[in-house]
């Protein structure tokens, strides 16, 4: 500053070097303090002096943060806060139960891991949840168009009803969460829809789909099992009845029904006859003894019934050891290894038809009866108020990072304006 300025705002006297360099110092340290005064941020300042051009830089950090952050900020708080459809969520949790283990799922359970096949079925069922099967078989049962269209839902949770059934799927699964523990094999289903009925109706149907698919894995080899068990049966059947017929072959051909019996009946007659025949030669020997004539009627009597029982224990005697090479006639001996050969098989036969009629029925019941069950711990209940959406979260996700995005962003507009300005 020159001696004329200062003249020009202090009136003193030139010719008074005294005042004059009262004036000089008042007037320095006017400025000094003018320079050291920070200037607002946003009219480019932060202890600098306005820059050219800080009236648009702060009219683009206004707009900016109106586009960025304001806008945002009034479409979620309208959005979430005024418009957005309440929606009700069923939530239920269910294990995989089955009605046959085997050895390897009791040791899986003693160590504490969900069984080899419960767990393979659960995962199944997971992903079957997912999947657009179970979708269309929901929209097949429950009309999910009708529940997910409704005129009172608002426009951007609304499905549009003429929409395909891939979008279907995809919009569903915003709406369905499925999960399954990985050590306990429990899975947790919740299912949100814009009415407590329909989540509750659909989340139900979801369970009673799910057990259904679970058996119906299980059907095909329960089939081929019944099947099997069938053939055997039948066979074992034309077995055991071809046997008995062969049995009746034998029977016929031998004249007799059970060679044993017929053989010990005999075996009882020669020993009858043999006691017989013991008395009788007593009798004669007694006779004879008294010097009797040979020729007197009764030692011939006696001679005769001798001779008699003779020729018939000689005749059962033959029945059952036979009469030797030259006899035609079988004896029982004959007989009944004839017999107990066809028994045997007649014995197998019949094993056999129990055994297999026991795989039969084992067999008819398994593919009748539930094979696994889910069984719920937690079961589906009627919501009495929404759940979703979680408005102050969501509003959130909108407006947060919004703020972030701006404050980055207007940080390095200055960043690059002060370095701009060097």
């Amino acid at each position: 500053m020159s001696p004329s300025d200062i003249d020009a705002k202090i009136p003193v006297k030139v010719d008074d070097p005294r005042a004059l360099r009262e004036s000089i110092s008042r007037a320095l340290r006017r400025n000094a303090r003018k320079a050291r005064a920070p200037a607002a941020i946003i009219s480019g300042g932060a202890g600098f002096q306005a820059r050219k051009g800080a009236r648009a830089f702060r009219m683009g950090l206004i707009a900016s943060f109106v586009v960025v952050v304001l806008l945002p900020f009034l479409a979620a708080s309208i959005y979430w806060g005024l418009m957005a459809s309440d929606q009700y969520a069923t939530e239920t949790k269910f294990s995989l139960r089955s009605a046959e283990s085997s050895p390897l799922d009791m040791l899986g359970g003693m160590m504490g891991a969900p069984a080899s096949q419960s767990a393979q079925d659960a995962q199944i069922i997971v992903n079957y949840i997912k999947s657009r099967t179970m979708v269309e078989a929901l929209n097949q049962a429950l009309d999910l168009r009708r529940i997910y269209s409704r005129p009172d839902v608002d426009y951007f949770s609304r499905f549009k009803k003429g929409d395909a059934i891939e979008d279907l799927v995809k919009y569903l699964k915003k709406r369905m969460d499925v999960s399954i523990e990985p050590l306990s094999g429990i899975i947790h289903l919740e299912i949100r829809a814009f009415t407590p009925e329909d989540s509750l109706a659909m989340t139900k149907k979801a369970i009673e789909l799910s057990e259904s698919l679970v058996n119906d894995l299980s059907t095909r080899a329960r089939k081929d099992s019944f099947r099997l068990a069938q053939s055997e049966l039948t066979r074992a059947e034309d077995r055991l009845r071809g046997a008995t017929e062969q049995m009746r072959e034998v029977r016929d051909k031998q004249g007799v029904l059970d060679a044993t019996a017929a053989a010990e009946a005999i075996t009882k007659v020669i020993t009858t006859l043999r006691i017989e025949l013991s008395h009788a030669e007593e009798s004669l020997a007694t006779l004879s003894g008294g010097a009797s004539n040979p020729d007197a009627p009764q030692v011939r009597i006696l001679n005769a019934r001798i001779a008699s029982l003779k020729n018939q224990i000689e005749d059962y005697t033959r029945q059952i050891a036979g009469g030797g090479k030259d006899s035609g006639a079988e004896s029982m001996a004959e007989r009944l290894g004839a017999l107990s050969r066809q028994q045997v098989e007649l014995d197998l036969a019949r094993q056999q038809y129990i055994l297999a009629s026991a795989n039969f029925e084992s067999a008819r019941l398994g593919l009748e009866t539930q094979n696994a069950y889910l069984v719920s711990f937690l079961r589906p209940a009627l919501a009495e108020k929404s759940t979703y959406p979680r408005r102050w979260w969501e509003w959130a996700i909108v407006v947060v990072p919004a703020l972030v995005i701006w404050g980055l962003l207007s940080g390095i507009a200055f960043v690059v304006r002060d370095f701009m300005a060097k």
